[in-house]
């Protein structure tokens, strides 16, 4: 029988969960967060604590840049590892069709282009264009298709953006948006992690549930599909038995025991987010039921960040700098303090080493 849950509660157990008190952030570092546009993670980990374990930002779900702990790069590796073309198909959006269609070993692929990454590595650091030029030659031919944007071959970008992970390949914080890189630990010393699939979806559900399996689809596809790939399905099936069902408003949704705590305490009052935070997981309606906030928020390109209010995003910015004054225009159907917007605006400022002026408009 499923547990009845107040939405608010919900909200408040994702902020305790999540870290947003300054609390314990393993859990979202584990998960990561998301560094799109770049600068976006700097802005969330201030948000949540202002001291963390050794951090590495680099290309992991879907391909994207995030900031994780170290320590858990061996269980991304294990959990995300593709057990067959299907399972790869996901991460590589339309090369993937491509790749299938091929009849090649994808997974086997990728461990190719993986050691050719580690093994040519130009430099102490590269750009995506350097290394894509160093590596693209010794590859097999289904692996580095004609790129009419860039007149040559080269190394398909969602295989480039998965093989740095299996070649332990970070990026380089603060390089801006051109992607730069550097070489990480041998992912061959990584020691090895029993269910790493089923602890990161574990994770997931701690961090972002209550959440469907669709949900958790969401978040692992490049792709827009609703069907759970074949892999993810005895996984969620196996997660499930320590789950428990809850009823939120009309819908039912499976969550992380612990959120039947009635402890938690209220979220902060107001945070400025940034776009595609970790806190935007999950079930995307009963997170953001205003259609017209979640379309801004879940933008194919440029989405903006969330006004988070009492836990509910409840709002959009976004921020854009006019020779020394860092301009944030921030949109809500709440009243929001002066005091405590001018304050959010510090933060946006810190984490993006702004010194200069800054001017928070309400829109």
């Amino acid at each position: 029988m499923a547990h009845r849950l107040h939405r608010a509660q919900v909200l408040a157990h994702r902020a305790r969960a999540q870290g947003l008190h300054g609390g314990d952030t393993q859990d979202a570092l584990t998960v990561g967060l998301q560094d799109t546009p770049g600068g976006s993670a700097a802005l969330g980990l201030r948000q949540r604590t202002t001291t963390a374990p050794e951090l590495v930002l680099a290309l992991t779900m879907r391909g994207s840049p995030h900031l994780h702990r170290r320590a858990v790069l061996p269980l991304l590796r294990a959990a995300l590892r593709p057990r067959d073309n299907e399972m790869l198909r996901a991460y590589l959006g339309g090369y993937g069709d491509t790749l299938i269609a091929s009849g090649a070993d994808g997974p086997a692929l990728l461990d190719e282009v993986a050691r050719a990454m580690r093994d040519a590595f130009p430099g102490e650091t590269a750009t995506k264009g350097e290394l894509s030029a160093a590596v693209s030659p010794l590859v097999p031919g289904i692996a580095r298709p004609w790129c009419e944007g860039c007149g040559v071959h080269h190394v398909a970008d969602g295989l480039f953006r998965v093989a740095t992970l299996y070649a332990g390949i970070e990026l380089v914080p603060g390089a801006g948006r051109r992607l730069r890189f550097r070489l990480g630990t041998d992912p061959a010393q990584d020691p090895g992690v029993d269910h790493a699939a089923r602890e990161l979806l574990r994770t997931v559900v701690r961090v972002a549930g209550p959440l469907t399996l669709g949900d958790l689809v969401t978040w692992l596809d490049t792709r827009s599909v609703t069907a759970p790939p074949g892999w993810l399905r005895p996984v969620w099936s196996d997660l499930v038995d320590d789950l428990v069902e809850v009823d939120v408003g009309d819908v039912t949704l499976h969550a992380d025991p612990a959120v039947l705590d009635d402890d938690a305490p209220a979220p902060p009052p107001l945070l400025l987010l940034p776009p595609r935070d970790t806190y935007l997981l999950g079930h995307r309606p009963l997170l953001v039921p205003d259609r017209a906030v979640a379309t801004e928020l879940w933008r194919p390109l440029g989405s903006a960040g969330p006004v988070v209010v009492d836990g509910e995003p409840a709002g959009v910015w976004r921020a854009r700098k006019s020779g020394r004054t860092l301009e944030i225009t921030v949109t809500s159907g709440h009243t929001l303090a002066a005091e405590a917007l001018d304050a959010q605006g510090a933060v946006v400022a810190a984490a993006r080493g702004h010194d200069g002026k800054v001017v928070v408009t309400v829109g």
